[in-house]
């Protein structure tokens, strides 16, 4: 099955060739040469690729509904680098190549530094190169794959022209590696011709189509190419598609040619041997068509499309299948929206990570400005800022809501403070678990009280605040001491430089005294660094030396002990501390100054006591004091409350009751199934595009796909029916159509069908003309919808029921009965034109009914004088409909013939 790809759009003959993979592309366009937009002059655009904005492919990725991304430079991966669908970067130019058109602006150290970072942050990730040369340029893995040219696109040499083509892009401004300057000296007197995106040569033009390109390929005599070996392989696409012509080429020496000299081409570093071979091949025609023969061939054997096609599809193939185990992996745990202000060494930044290894994260929130960096000497951690998912705007969380992928609707909102403030507007919004998590409350204990009076749960770091916590009210809150990451603060080396270490903020006047006085009587070391640098400085020191604030418990006592070296701190009483760990066994604890400088001298003197202590510690913190355990404790207490919420509702009979998965009754699976051949035969034979409301398991949708429709998205409200819809369809999204946005463009979708779904709204006409606006201009709506008239339902009221079942006109799910008028109202409301109305109907019609008769009994009811649609319609018990965007010229092209009825029934 092809599988849905979204890629840029920065080199379209590239893009070609990718399309022939046969997936489905996406593209966004890119802006070139002041153009934003798909270049026709090079290559028409392929069935198979649709052409969106930035926007829409953005919000198409986070309903997940690509297989797969491939990026075609740097730029595009910076994009998507924090959506977790498999991604696949190309490098079409050489590091080498980068950096010089970049104007050598940065080293190619810090250069492969940073991206290195990028593509970590970018997982899942797989990196490809077009070329062996340009891997070895970059010094990264990754796989290889050259072009492939496709001979039979490419054929037909004529070289009636006596000419020399060239061909590219920017030819001028990327001199450094397509080597223009060259082109110039080696053609000087000698006519050619120049095509391609070069608006600062003036006798350069774009061919007209790609028709065109290829008659200048047929007709010129020869192709001249420059690539520079330093930043360029010795061809290039358009190198490539000349010889599969059958064009001789002339090159200027480069180790990476295909060419080779007086065989399939000319090639040398003597500009004068070059332009004399020009010259003989312009004269001689027939040497042309003898040496572009073997050119043709050299791409036949060299650059085939099957072996391009093949390695690309392996590629796709295997990231498609390995972000699907990362998925599974991490498809697991509470869905947690994750506010913080982002700073790599905070405790929020670890938090999250060991989150993200059981629950499904989505973070929102700013980030650490530079001017707190150089505030709070934190410059050296600059480069490792990273943005979050949802960046801070203005505070209201209404906004960050309506951001969050479709269907994704958090279990739990968790904000830790981290000494940065930002607005949270109407949290109260917010209806799931609110919690937070507050560490400096020893600082700032009545701010961070009354933040904490918005939340539902509150954890804080100070074990001695709990009390002061619910002494002002806060009922629900909870000591979660810090912890440390082994993988960042876990012991570096056990080469010991110095006796004591410290490594910490100097605001802290005692701390400062304490420090300068060990300092005179031993080898102290201090530095101000941070993550694994930090963990380095202590796993070199025998000793690391802590001095709470106000009593506080820091990081620095659990990120020390991880580090192996043994800890030598305060008692910090109230901390909870002793409760921890023991003195003398864990670690090493100092009431006074005096005894301070006593126990230091001692443990540097006795090796082997200092050396037990610190290996009991570490084990002691690596096996109970992890950031991972701290996040399972949180992740338990939130959901001990949530049971205790959904316990109290559901016995409480609550109008607006929630029921857990485990206790809600079962899905009728076979309600989500049917397959609807009666609303199928409605739907357009030309739509490609269609939006199926209420899709069920997209059964429909399938046999849709199966005919040729190029895209069917399904919006299903049941989490379980969209897994298995998910396998049928294009893309699903999971969520209450009355709730939800849909992320797509307007005139988006040729044909939106509702089979059976508007009678489960609470408002159908505003769902109605929410999605007007996705419909194209000639696009129809289709529906089903029960009709309310039928005359069992008018037999049972008559008898004084109205009696709902599983399924039906009175399906108990149904929250609004139609008849056909009202049908007919509901869309003249919306600003539809019903251009087909069907229905669906009882065969005792058949059998009690006449086309004269003009009245019916049944059951104690009898009915005069009606028409005989008006009989018919007692017997209809769902009515399908087909409508169209009202028009004037449709209704004047109608003339009063609103629509057309077909009569139709199926067994149900």
């Amino acid at each position: 099955m092809p599988l849905n790809i979204l890629t840029f759009n920065w080199h379209e003959p590239y893009i070609c060739l990718l399309a022939k993979t046969g997936h489905l592309f996406e593209v966004v366009l890119r802006l070139k040469g002041g153009r934003k937009e798909w270049l026709v002059e090079q290559r028409p655009v392929p069935e198979n690729i649709i052409l969106i904005s930035e926007e829409h492919a953005l919000r198409k990725c986070y309903c997940h509904f690509y297989d797969i991304i491939i990026c075609q430079n740097i730029d595009d991966l910076l994009l998507v680098k924090d959506i977790e669908i498999p991604k696949i970067l190309i490098f079409h130019n050489k590091l080498s190549t980068e950096i010089a058109l970049g104007g050598n602006t940065i080293s190619k150290e810090n250069y492969l530094k940073q991206l290195k970072l990028l593509i970590e942050q970018s997982e899942p990730i797989k990196l490809l190169f077009i070329s062996q040369t340009k891997k070895m340029d970059w010094g990264l893995e990754g796989h290889v794959i050259t072009p492939g040219i496709d001979p039979n696109e490419f054929e037909n040499y004529q070289g009636h022209w006596p000419k020399v083509l060239r061909v590219g892009n920017f030819l001028k401004e990327r001199d450094i590696m397509m080597g223009f300057s060259l082109q110039e000296e080696i053609l000087k007197g000698i006519p050619s011709t120049i095509l391609g995106l070069n608006p600062t040569l003036p006798n350069a033009r774009f061919s007209r189509s790609f028709e065109d390109l290829k008659k200048n390929y047929s007709r010129h005599r020869l192709y001249l190419n420059t690539t520079v070996e330093d930043y360029e392989d010795g061809y290039n696409l358009a190198t490539l598609e000349a010889m599969a012509t059958g064009m001789p080429i002339v090159s200027i020496a480069n180790r990476t040619s295909p060419i080779i000299d007086g065989v399939n081409g000319y090639i040398s570093d003597n500009i004068e041997y070059l332009r004399e071979r020009i010259r003989m091949l312009l004269m001689d025609k027939g040497l042309a068509k003898q040496i572009g023969k073997e050119a043709r061939n050299t791409v036949v054997e060299k650059f085939g499309i099957k072996e391009f096609l093949e390695k690309w599809n392996e590629v796709i193939e295997d990231s498609v299948n390995n972000g699907k185990r990362l998925k599974a992996e991490n498809d697991k745990g509470l869905k947690v929206l994750l506010s913080y202000t982002s700073n790599p060494q905070t405790t929020a930044a670890y938090i999250e990570k060991a989150m993200r290894k059981i629950c499904d994260v989505i973070t929102y929130g700013p980030s650490i400005s530079k001017e707190t960096l150089i505030r709070w000497n934190l410059l050296a951690i600059e480069d490792k800022v990273k943005g979050h998912q949802i960046p801070f705007i203005d505070g209201d969380l209404k906004k960050v809501f309506k951001q969050l992928p479709l269907g994704w609707k958090p279990d739990v909102f968790l904000y830790i403070d981290t000494g940065i403030s930002y607005p949270l507007i109407n949290l109260d919004a917010i209806k799931c678990i609110k919690s937070c998590y507050l560490i400096d409350t020893h600082l700032k204990l009545e701010k961070h009280i009354e933040i904490a009076k918005n939340f539902d749960v509150v954890f804080i770091a100070q074990k001695a605040d709990v009390k002061r916590f619910k002494e002002r009210g806060i009922k629900n809150v909870f000591w979660i001491p810090l912890a440390c990451d082994p993988e960042i603060h876990g012991k570096k080396t056990n080469n010991k430089l110095y006796d004591i270490g410290f490594v910490g903020s100097l605001t802290d006047p005692k701390r400062v005294e304490l420090l300068d006085k060990l300092k005179r009587r031993f080898n102290l070391y201090y530095e101000r660094c941070f993550l694994e640098r930090m963990a380095e400085v202590f796993s070199q020191s025998k000793i690391v030396f802590n001095k709470s604030i106000k009593n506080d418990l820091n990081m620095r006592v659990f990120e020390a002990m991880a580090s192996g070296s043994m800890l030598l701190t305060d008692e910090a009483k109230g901390s909870g501390l002793t409760e921890m760990f023991q003195d003398r066994k864990h670690l090493v604890i100092y009431r006074d100054e005096k005894e301070l400088f006593e126990l230091a001298d001692y443990y540097l003197r006795n090796d082997d006591e200092r050396e037990k202590i610190a290996k009991q510690g570490m084990t002691k913190v690596l096996d109970r004091h992890t950031y991972a355990h701290r996040v399972q404790e949180m992740i338990n207490i939130i959901k001990d409350r949530n049971n205790a919420k959904e316990e109290i509702r559901i016995l409480g009979n609550s109008k607006d009751k929630i029921t857990s998965d485990a206790i809600r009754e079962p899905l009728d699976i076979d309600y989500y199934r049917q397959e609807r051949k009666d609303v199928e035969a409605l739907i357009p034979k030309e739509a490609r595009r269609i939006l199926d409301v209420g899709c069920g398991e997209g059964i429909l949708g399938k046999r849709l796909l199966e005919k040729g429709v190029k895209e069917v998205v399904g919006v299903e409200i049941e989490q379980a029916v969209c897994e298995k819809a998910r396998e049928n369809l294009s893309i699903v999204i999971c969520g209450n159509i009355e709730e939800i946005d849909l992320p797509f463009e307007e005139k988006y979708f040729d044909c939106i069908v509702f089979a059976d779904i508007l009678e489960h709204l609470k408002d159908p006409l505003s769902v109605v003309k929410k999605l007007k606006k996705h419909l194209k201009d000639s696009g129809v709506v289709v529906a089903s919808i029960p009709n309310v008239r039928y005359y069992q339902v008018i037999n049972m009221l008559v008898d004084g029921y109205w009696t709902y079942g599983d399924y039906g006109i009175l399906d108990r799910t149904h929250l609004r009965f139609f008849t056909k008028k009202e049908i007919l109202a509901l869309f003249k409301n919306a600003g539809f034109e019903i251009t087909t109305i069907a229905g669906n109907v009882d065969p005792k019609y058949y059998t009690v009914c006449n086309s004269t008769q003009a009245e019916i009994s049944f059951g104690r009811i009898s009915l005069k004088d009606l028409s005989s649609e008006e009989i018919k319609d007692l017997f209809v018990f769902q009515y399908l409909i087909k409508a169209r965007q009202e028009t004037a010229q449709w209704s004047s092209a109608v003339g009063g013939q609103k629509f057309r009825e077909a009569n139709l029934w199926s067994k149900r």
